[in-house]
C-alpha cells in the first residue's frame, strides 16, 4: 500500500508487501542504502523512469537497471513517480518499522487518474468490486485499470493499450 507524505505518493514497500514478492516475478538491484524492486507484471510502459533518471534506467543496456547512475535521494525521487508501482524501494535500515506503517489509510479518499492515451490510475484508499458486487483483490494501494478493452488482465492493465494504438 503507498504511504501519502504532504499528499504525495511514496512507492516505498512494506514489510508484509515484501513477502509477497517471494511468490511474484520480482527483480531486485541493491547498494548500500537501498532495494529497488522491479515488477514486470505491472509495468504501464509510462517511461517515468527512463526520464527521470536516464542514467540509472536504460532500456538499452542489461540489466537495464543500475542504482549506480543516481544518489538514494535521486532514486526515490524517480520511483515515486512510477504510477503502477511496477517500480517500488525498500531503505535497507537497521530501526524497526514502526506499526502505523502496515495500516492502510482511514481518510476514505482516493485519487482518479486518466493517463492520455492510457488506463486510469486509482490510488488511496478504495475498494473494488465486480459487476455482482464482490470484493477484486488489489496488491497494492495503486492500481491501473483498462480503458482501451485489449487487456488480457481486465479490469487491470496489461499495457496493450500501447499495442494497439489506443487514443483518447
Amino acid at each position: 500500500m503507498p504511504k501519502f507524505i504532504s499528499g504525495k505518493m511514496s512507492n516505498e514497500v512494506t514489510r508484509d508487501e515484501l513477502e509477497s514478492f517471494e511468490k511474484d516475478n520480482i527483480k531486485r538491484y541493491s547498494n548500500e542504502e537501498i532495494t529497488v524492486y522491479w515488477r514486470p507484471g505491472l509495468c504501464i510502459h509510462s517511461a517515468n523512469c527512463l526520464t527521470g533518471s536516464p542514467l540509472v534506467f536504460n532500456m538499452n543496456r542489461r540489466p537495464w537497471i543500475s542504482l549506480k547512475g543516481a544518489t538514494t535521494e535521486e532514486l526515490i525521487k524517480t520511483i515515486d513517480t512510477c504510477p503502477s508501482r511496477a517500480l517500488v524501494y525498500r531503505k535497507i535500515r537497521e530501526e524497526p518499522i514502526p506499526p502505523s506503517e502496515n495500516k492502510p489509510p482511514s481518510s476514505g479518499n482516493a485519487t482518479i487518474r486518466i493517463l492520455k492515451d492510457g488506463p486510469a490510475l486509482i490510488s488511496g484508499d478504495f475498494l473494488l468490486q465486480n459487476s455482482e458486487k464482490q470484493p477484486i483483490e488489489t496488491k497494492s494501494g495503486t492500481i491501473a485499470l483498462c480503458r482501451c478493452g485489449s487487456s488480457a488482465k481486465k479490469p487491470f492493465c496489461d499495457g496493450s493499450h500501447v499495442r494497439i494504438g489506443f487514443k483518447d
